[in-house]
């Protein structure tokens, strides 16, 4: 007996749920995080946004013993080394500013662009205790231990360190640790390796926080005056006085550019019209964009580090864009009047060098447009003691 044929309704609703079929069941076959998960090849980003919908569906956080614990690591790593999309840094050498190139070499936040979608393989596997959507990023800390050539090979890794914490008004603080390994340094100064040279040797790494907003999050007491907690005092001490070397005009495309980049596709960087579900009346730009960003700017200002190196952010505050900012250096004189502009650049760059060495480090912000509010504020050192604190060496 012949079948009726299909009408175009009839059929699409088939295929719907064929998909959905094959769609549900690659979702229930995958690895659940609580074994090292090993990838053949970079993790799709269709992919990884289905399996966020599927965490968002699980009902994350959990309760009770499994959020708070955090006993083991998740980690997901690549089984071999990639070339870096000379596409994607392209275009990310265009958005954050390095007009002037970087001589053959990546930015030091270039590799978190392309290792990026580790870190939110990460987050959305089962393992993960808490929901992907409900995270802002704290800070970071990137280590390059030698200079990485545009042409070289490395093997990416991300785990999620177990050992959770809870601040004082009760979100909770996650670090992840993306890794990139490859040869070691050929010669000493931290010169990149030979292009396809391999190896295992740890080249860079970046631990950033993250910090999972609590529903039920606390403002805490106003305390009294001259009642302030420790610490409370040094944290609002004031920034010393900034030296202006960057303007940006950040456009309101800023975040879904850059979130084609690394992966991260969070509806708040989007439009306004999905930033606005989680709050925000316009979409915010990305904490490590704006890192990156201000990486560019310092090198034009005269930042030439010496490997290994060490750079760190802390952020203080989003950014609704589209946005007017201004990168600082921070606690550096101007250049002293000279004879020549020569002769005041290089006195500058003298005193870039020596804070590179100082126990602070060279320290810069990014600021609004009036100076007024910081956006974020960090610091960038080639100190041998700061290298091997970053490393957990002390």
């Amino acid at each position: 007996m012949p079948l009726p044929p299909l009408n175009l309704v009839t059929a699409a609703g088939l295929l719907a749920a064929v998909l959905g079929a094959v769609l549900g069941t690659a979702l229930l076959l995958r690895p659940s995080g609580r074994a090292p998960v090993v990838l053949s090849a970079w993790p799709g980003l269709l992919w990884l946004y289905l399996q966020a919908i599927a965490a968002v569906a699980k009902g994350t956080p959990r309760k009770g013993r499994d959020a708070a614990a955090g006993s083991k690591a998740i980690q997901v790593a690549l089984s071999r080394p990639c070339h870096f999309g000379h596409s994607r840094l392209r275009r990310y050498l265009a958005l954050a500013g390095f007009s002037e190139g970087t001589a053959g070499a990546v930015p030091l936040m270039y590799p978190v662009v392309e290792g990026f979608r580790l870190v939110i393989q990460c987050m959305v596997l089962p393992a993960f205790p808490f929901n992907v959507l409900g995270s802002v990023l704290a800070r970071t800390r990137v280590v390059a231990l030698r200079r990485v050539g545009a042409e070289e090979k490395l093997t990416y890794s991300c785990r999620l360190e177990p050992g959770y914490r809870t601040t004082a008004k009760g979100d909770t603080e996650v670090d992840f640790v993306l890794e990139c390994r490859g040869a070691a340094a050929p010669a000493a100064g931290g010169a990149a390796a030979a292009p396809g040279a391999a190896g295992s040797a740890l080249v860079w790494r970046c631990v950033t926080t993250a910090l999972i907003l609590s529903p039920r999050r606390s403002k805490g007491p106003k305390p009294a005056a001259g009642q302030e907690p420790a610490g409370a005092a040094a944290a609002a001490a004031p920034l010393p006085a900034p030296a202006v070397i960057d303007t940006w005009r950040l456009g309101s495309d800023t975040g879904r550019r850059y979130g084609a980049l690394n992966g991260d596709l969070n509806p708040i960087h989007l439009h306004a019209l999905t930033s606005s579900l989680f709050g925000f009346k316009r979409p915010i730009a990305h904490a490590l964009f704006l890192t990156g960003r201000a990486e560019a700017s310092l090198r034009k200002a005269g930042l030439q580090p010496r490997y290994p190196v060490v750079l760190s952010a802390e952020f203080k505050r989003p950014t609704l864009l589209p946005a007017t900012l201004k990168c600082a250096w921070l606690g550096l004189p101007p250049p002293a009047a000279s004879a020549t502009a020569a002769a005041a650049a290089g006195e500058h760059a003298a005193a870039v060098a020596a804070a590179l060495e100082s126990a602070e480090g060279a320290r810069f912000a990014v600021l609004t447009e009036d100076l007024g509010k910081e956006v974020l504020v960090g610091a960038v050192s080639c100190r041998a003691e700061a290298v091997r604190a970053a490393l957990g060496e002390e």
